[in-house]
C-alpha cells in the first residue's frame, strides 16, 4: 500500500496492489478521499473487497477463449439442435464481432453495437443476448468480471409471424399434384396428423397401427449438419397415439404393401433420409403443387401460386381443423404433443377472434 498523499486539490490519495496479472505486471487500484480517515475506511474495504473477490484482477482472457470454453463445458451434452444454435450464436456472432476483446473489458456499449448490427433480426437478437448473458454469468462466477453487461440491452421487439393454415389453392394443389408415392403419403401425414418435421420422418411401419387405427409417434429425426439422427420426442409430451382418419386409412394401408424399407421416408438403402435429401424432396413437392395449379406462362415467367408453405404450415392446420371439430383445448394438446396448453389456448384464441369477425359480418350482412 502506498503512503497517504495530500493532492493539490487537498484529497489525500493512495493505492492498494491487488496482485499481478498473467504477464508480471502488478495490479493496482488507485483510492482518494476528502480525510485521512475516510481514505483510510476505503483501503480497509477494498482490500476485504479484494480477499472476497468483489474486486477482480484483471483477466487478459480474450472473449471468443472464454466463450469456446464455455460452450465444450457447458453445452456439449445439449441436444443437438439446442448445441447448434448455441454454436452458431458463439461463431458467428459473438467471437466475430467482439471476441477480440478481453473479457474483462466487455462493455455494455459493444454487445448493444453488436445487437443494433442485427436488429432486423429479432430472434437472432434475443438468442445472442441468451448466450452471452450466460457466457457472462459464468465468468463472474469464475470471477473474471464483476457484472453482467447483457441485463439492459436495449432489443428489438419479437412479432410473432402470424400462423395460418393451408389456402383452399393449397389443399387443391395437393389433390391435383402428381406426386411419387413417397411425396404423397409425407404431405398426408403432415396433413392427416399434424407431425412436427422430424416426427414424421422417424416413423416406421411399426408404428402405422391398421388394426387399432392409430399412428405412434415416440421418436423423431434432428439433423447434426446434414447427417439424420433418431432421438426422442421434443417432450415426454410429444409421445402419443393419434387416431387414424378414414380419408387416410386406404392410402396408408397402400403404401405400407410397396414399401420395401423399415422407415416410412428413407433412401434406397433403407436409412433415413439426410437434411439434403429432405429439402429436395419438399423442393419437388412444391414444384409439382405448383405444376398443378399454374398454367404454363406462369410457370414459364416464375409466376408461381405456391410460396412460403413450409411442413410446419401443416401443423397449424392441423390445430385449426381439431378447432372446427369440436375438439377441446386439453385434448387438442394430447393430440399436438404440447407440453402445456399455452400454445393451444394461443392458437384457439386466435380462432376465436377469426369466427367472431366471420359472426359479426353474417350479422350485419343477413338483415332484412
Amino acid at each position: 500500500m502506498g503512503k497517504y498523499k495530500k493532492r493539490k486539490d487537498g484529497r489525500y490519495a493512495t493505492s492498494v496492489t491487488l496482485g499481478h496479472d498473467a504477464n508480471g505486471k502488478v495490479i493496482k487500484v488507485f483510492l482518494s478521499a476528502k480525510t485521512e480517515a475516510e481514505l483510510k475506511r476505503k483501503v480497509i474495504q477494498t482490500q476485504v473487497d479484494a480477499q472476497s473477490g468483489k474486486i477482480l484482477k484483471e483477466s487478459s482472457m480474450l472473449l471468443k477463449d472464454y466463450a469456446k470454453d464455455w460452450l465444450s463445458l457447458n453445452k456439449a451434452k445439449s441436444g443437438i439442435n439446442t448445441k447448434a444454435m448455441y454454436e452458431n450464436a458463439v461463431n458467428k456472432h459473438i467471437i466475430l464481432s467482439i471476441g477480440h476483446i478481453p473479457i474483462s473489458k466487455v462493455k455494455k456499449s459493444d454487445v448493444q453495437k453488436m445487437i443494433n448490427d442485427r436488429w432486423e433480426h429479432p430472434r437472432t437478437c434475443q438468442i445472442i443476448r441468451m448466450t452471452l448473458t450466460q457466457i457472462l454469468e459464468s465468468a463472474i462466477e469464475d470471477k473474471l468480471i464483476n457484472e453482467n453487461v447483457c441485463k439492459k440491452l436495449t432489443m428489438p421487439k419479437n412479432e410473432p409471424k402470424e400462423k395460418r393454415q393451408l389456402t383452399d389453392e393449397e389443399k387443391e394443389a395437393i389433390k391435383k399434384a402428381d406426386f411419387s408415392d413417397k411425396e404423397k403419403m409425407f404431405v398426408y401425414i403432415l396433413f392427416y396428423f399434424g407431425l412436427r418435421r422430424g416426427e414424421a420422418l422417424a416413423l416406421s411401419k411399426s408404428d402405422i397401427d391398421l388394426k387399432n387405427n392409430i399412428l405412434i409417434v415416440n421418436k423423431s429425426v434432428a439433423f447434426n449438419k446434414n447427417d439424420p439422427v433418431l432421438k426422442d420426442t421434443k417432450s415426454k409430451s410429444g409421445v402419443r397415439n393419434l387416431p387414424i382418419p378414414n380419408a387416410v386409412k386406404s392410402i396408408l394401408r397402400d403404401y405400407l404393401k410397396q414399401c420395401e424399407t423399415f422407415y416410412l421416408f428413407a433412401d434406397k438403402g433403407g436409412n433415413l433420409l439426410t437434411q439434403s435429401m429432405l429439402v429436395r424432396m419438399w423442393e419437388r413437392i412444391i414444384r409439382k403443387m405448383n405444376e398443378a395449379v399454374c398454367t404454363e406462362k406462369e410457370l414459364l415467367i416464375g409466376n408461381l401460386h405456391i410460396t412460403g408453405l413450409t411442413p410446419h404450415i401443416f401443423r397449424h392446420n392441423y390445430c385449426t381443423m381439431l378447432y372446427y371439430s369440436g375438439i377441446s383445448q386439453k385434448k387438442a394438446v394430447e393430440l399436438m404433443g404440447h407440453s402445456d396448453v399455452t400454445m393451444i389456448m394461443r392458437g384457439y384464441a386466435h380462432l376465436d377472434e377469426e369466427k367472431e369477425k366471420v359472426q359479426e359480418k353474417l350479422n350485419n350482412a343477413i338483415n332484412l
